[in-house]
């Protein structure tokens, strides 16, 4: 706090009076310093006072900042949490309700009353899961997807139809990574899950192929090759390469020594050589950097081998883009019978006669109108779909040609086991005689023992080769060219075909040959055959918490005690999945509940850490103050006395 000292030589007045008023001005620009600080209570009020404590506050500001925005999405996720809490606990609740009412519908003497009941139980279950599957916080669906603003759920027909999303919302709550704000509702009920897993398409290398898919997916990376006839290298940039066509194109270009190559693409592999088919030398290298003439596995460095190099394994991975003439291995398929898809009594024929890429049967599919979800499962390259209707059986066939087959989605096929018929109950054999009999029109039967049979292609097997079944008159057998099932045809006789399973034995009603409840079925006359056509063997269930409640209303209405004791199990596992579900949120919550209190503790220790940067100590201020005053007071005392001065002064 220094004082410009009042000089005792002879200065000429101007500067002297300069010199007080700077002083006077000090002063007052330090007591108005001290005046702001004790106003705002801080020490730094511009960077100039303190660079350092200033630069120090401006990092520890932007992660309190940061630490506040955390605590707020840790409130707001937790609001998440609970809604989903409470949601998932309406689901347990109904569903170990329904799973103790099905143990009391399993019991055979109960009267129509008693069963009407009992499925006014369930039906109240259902609409408690459906009504918390429909369940929304802040205008979002809670486990119809983050995005879906209306209901995920909705009555149709006495069924129950999704069409949410399984759409998770993520915030940042700390840890540097992003964290689940919801459940979905494959993960608590079940709903749209994969009904059909279809087999692996394997498609084949295509000009047009993209480097990326190639090698099952792992990639080609383009880059930079050298190639050398032996006396003479060129370098080949082919960094800009984005398609295997690419590839072929540059290098078709190239000439060593005179002589050009030339660059086939095969199903799998690629292939270069010298196109006047003499041998020579044909060295092929990377450059430094590059793993292109590795991925594409004809690096030949020194010209050891000779050409023609062959790079194989080079198949690229399935997706949307890949033709429809690539699958299969490059062998294509025939896709213009197109197929149908049921479910319940609903059948959707699909026409894919247009049909050039994956992507458009895809397409094709969900534009339907059917309840089902294509999607490509890329991990192995097949198609797989979902139901979004619950309470109906689904299944996949023919259109009159083999388009679903083709496609590796056709449900049930001749490789389809006994042991899954039924919906998991296997078959019924009579140990005591046949399983079956089959009586042609001409009278010949046809007697089937079903023991050792593994497969419906065994059953088709002991059908075709009976030895009673090898003349003119035979009884034909295949799958249905339409839709699913078995399909027996004979030439017209005296009386229809028939088919009858003796009793102990469900076998024909099993293989979908003999309805429901009944012992034998007989054949009808379609132009020039009699014909048997079998329903659907395999029907496929939508899956879910919803889809197990609505077969399980029906199968106590229906006092069918074996579906019911097969939908108890069912509904273990839908309220299994509906506990870990509400479990994980409920370690979810905890978590977020500890990060949440050390982010705020956290925000606490930085806030202190600022104070001690930029605010003031009002002990210190103050006295300072009382310092500046007494400054200022002196300073204009000395201008005082200073102004009274004559020239006498200076003698």
């Amino acid at each position: 706090m220094a004082i410009l000292p009042v000089s005792a030589n002879r200065t000429s007045t101007p500067l002297m009076n300069q010199r007080l008023m700077f002083q006077l001005n000090a002063d007052q620009l330090a007591l108005q310093r001290q005046y702001d600080q004790l106003s705002t209570g801080r020490s730094v009020l511009k960077i100039s006072d303190n660079p350092a404590a200033a630069n120090r506050a401006l990092g520890l500001n932007r992660t309190i900042d940061r630490g506040n925005q955390l605590v707020r999405n840790a409130e707001s996720t937790i609001g998440y949490y609970d809604s989903a809490d409470t949601a998932l606990s309406q689901i347990d609740n109904a569903l170990i309700t329904a799973r103790a009412t099905a143990v009391e519908g399993a019991n055979t003497i109960n009267s129509d009353d008693e069963r009407e009941a009992l499925a006014l139980t369930i039906r109240e279950a259902i609409n408690s899961v459906y009504t918390a599957g429909n369940a929304m916080f802040r205008d979002q669906q809670l486990l119809g997807g983050i995005l879906n603003g209306g209901n995920a759920y909705s009555y149709v027909d006495n069924d129950i139809v999704y069409s949410g999303r399984d759409a998770v919302g993520k915030t940042m709550l700390g840890g540097g990574e992003l964290s689940d704000i919801n459940v979905t509702a494959s993960d608590s009920l079940g709903t749209n899950g994969v009904f059909l897993k279809g087999e692996p398409l394997g498609a084949a290398l295509d000009y047009d192929t993209r480097l990326v898919d190639m090698r099952g997916g792992a990639g080609v990376a383009a880059g930079a090759i050298e190639l050398s006839g032996g006396n003479s290298t060129v370098e080949v940039d082919l960094s800009n390469a984005s398609t295997i066509g690419d590839v072929v194109d540059v290098l078709s270009q190239v000439k060593l020594e005179g002589r050009p190559l030339s660059v086939k693409i095969a199903n799998d592999s690629i292939e270069i050589k010298y196109a006047d088919d003499l041998p020579g030398t044909l060295a092929i290298q990377d450059t430094k950097g590059s793993t292109l003439a590795s991925d594409l596995s004809i690096s030949n460095p020194g010209g050891l081998k000779a050409p023609p190099l062959t790079g194989d394994r080079l198949a690229p991975r399935l997706t949307t883009e890949t033709k429809i003439d690539d699958l299969a291995s490059g062998v294509g398929v025939d896709l213009s019978s197109g197929l149908t898809i049921k479910q319940g009594n609903q059948s959707f024929s699909i026409d894919l006669s247009d049909a050039e890429k994956v992507g458009d049967v895809l397409i094709a599919i969900n534009r339907s109108g059917a309840d089902v979800h294509a999607e490509l499962n890329e991990a192995d390259g097949s198609i797989q779909l979902r139901a979004l209707r619950s309470g109906v059986d689904y299944s996949v066939g023919e259109n009159g040609g083999n388009a679903a087959r083709a496609l590796g989605i056709r449900s049930a096929t001749e490789l389809t086991t006994l042991n899954e018929l039924g919906r998991g109950r296997g078959v019924v054999l009579n140990t005591q005689s046949e399983d079956l009999v089959i009586t042609r029109p001409d009278g010949v039967e046809l007697k089937l023992d079903l023991e050792g049979a593994e497969t419906i292609e065994d059953v088709i097997g002991l059908i075709r080769n009976h030895p009673n079944n090898q003349d003119a008159a035979r009884v034909l057998v295949g799958l249905n060219t339409v839709g699913n099932g078995i399909e027996l045809q004979a030439p017209p006789g005296a009386n229809p075909m028939s088919i009858r399973q003796p009793q102990l034995s469900n076998a024909g009603t099993r293989l979908g040959l003999i309805p429901e409840g009944e012992i034998e079925a007989f054949g009808e006359t379609v132009g020039s055959v009699n014909q048997i056509a079998g329903e659907d063997y395999m029907p496929r269930d939508a899956g879910g918490a919803l889809d197990t409640l609505l077969r399980l209303e029906t199968a106590i209405r229906d006092n069918d005690v074996v579906e019911i004791e097969r939908l108890q199990a069912r509904l273990d596992d839908d309220l299994d999945r509906a506990s870990q579900t509400r479990g994980k949120i409920g370690v979810w919550t905890r978590n977020l509940q500890d990060m949440k209190a050390s982010t705020e503790t956290n925000v606490i220790q930085l806030t202190e850490q600022l104070s001690n940067e930029v605010d003031a100590d009002l002990a210190t201020v103050i006295s300072d103050l009382s310092q500046r005053q007494l400054a200022l007071e002196a300073s204009m005392r000395i201008i005082g006395q200073t102004s009274q001065l004559t020239v006498l002064n200076y003698l």
